[in-house]
């Protein structure tokens, strides 16, 4: 293996002791083997220790690091980046990689291809199945993709309105470009908030081959992401619609820090932090499943509950 290898996986743990050992020999069978995986553990115990001992014995391109305190989700995927490129400055692409899911041998090798392709792409991402705790598979239908998108706005609505959560996050990236995009922040969705500011760093391509199961555990909540991101307290912040906290994070972010540069200036970045707002607004004003309609029919169910007692 290089001193720098090409690709540097960065696991985020959090004590999957029962899958990690099966999710280790994924991403160990993979056809193209120029890689190195850094394990940042938010939870470490025995059991976890010891299988990455076990595997790190016969793979030196394993790197393991126990949290002294635990960070929460946001700050540990954040810490697996950043320690990624810490040790391994000079490596062209980057992937999290969780603790519980399977990837296909070819996953590494297909993506790598993609994006070794076309110098305009900054992510590819393959198609996933969804695997429930009843072992039920369900194939993800919708997709983006913004290849050969050249407008920077035509991309960052076709992000905004049909990136799904917890999906293209676990793509292939370019390190340099998710730098610059700010990785994780202290939001909710915050993949969601990556994913739309990185549309406008490149293109996202979309790989149709299956090479990848993602486990899907527990239902969806805000409250549940609070306790996961912050665990000794969400910031206040966190209690506003999403859609603000990314807006938020975008204007900070090109319209006063600059950080689109060179590619365009503070000017053009507060245009694209508006259009996000409103696109993301639109979006979940017009969607049937959206909060705001599952309140608003949850309220008139228990006023017309109330008026029948």
């Amino acid at each position: 293996m290089n001193a720098d290898p090409r690709v540097v996986f960065g696991m985020p743990a959090y004590n999957r002791p029962d899958r990690l050992a099966q999710t280790l020999e994924s991403l160990l069978a993979q056809t193209c083997d120029d890689f190195a995986l850094v394990i940042v553990d938010d939870r470490s115990t025995p059991e976890v220790r010891a299988i990455v001992d076990t595997y790190a014995a016969l793979h030196p391109r394993i790197t393991y690091e126990p949290n002294p305190v635990r960070l929460g989700m946001v700050g540990n995927w954040r810490k697996a980046f950043e320690r990624s490129r810490a040790l391994y400055p000079r490596s062209e692409y980057f992937a999290w990689v969780s603790d519980h899911d399977v990837w296909h041998p070819r996953w590494l090798e297909m993506l790598t291809a993609a994006l070794d392709g076309d110098p305009r792409l900054v992510l590819a991402y393959p198609q996933v199945y969804r695997v429930y705790a009843n072992n039920e598979r369900r194939r993800i239908g919708d997709v983006v993709e913004t290849a050969g998108m050249a407008r920077r706005e035509d991309r960052l609505v076709r992000a905004a309105i049909g990136m799904t959560a917890g999906n293209a996050i676990y793509g292939l990236f370019r390190a340099e470009a998710l730098e610059q995009a700010g990785v994780f922040r202290g939001v909710l969705l915050p993949d969601r908030q990556l994913i739309v500011e990185l549309s406008l760093l490149g293109e996202f391509k979309h790989v149709p081959e299956l090479l990848w199961y993602r486990e899907v555990a527990g239902s969806f909540s805000y409250t549940r992401q609070r306790q996961m991101f912050f665990p000794g307290g969400a910031p206040l912040h966190t209690h506003l619609p999403p859609i603000l906290q990314h807006f938020g994070v975008l204007l900070w972010d090109l319209g006063v820090r600059g950080r689109g540069r060179p590619a365009f200036g503070r000017l053009a970045g507060l245009r694209y932090a508006a259009l996000q707002l409103l696109t993301t607004t639109r979006r979940e004003l017009l969607r049937s499943d959206s909060h705001w309609r599952t309140a608003l029919r949850q309220r008139t169910s228990r006023r017309q509950d109330t008026a029948a007692a």
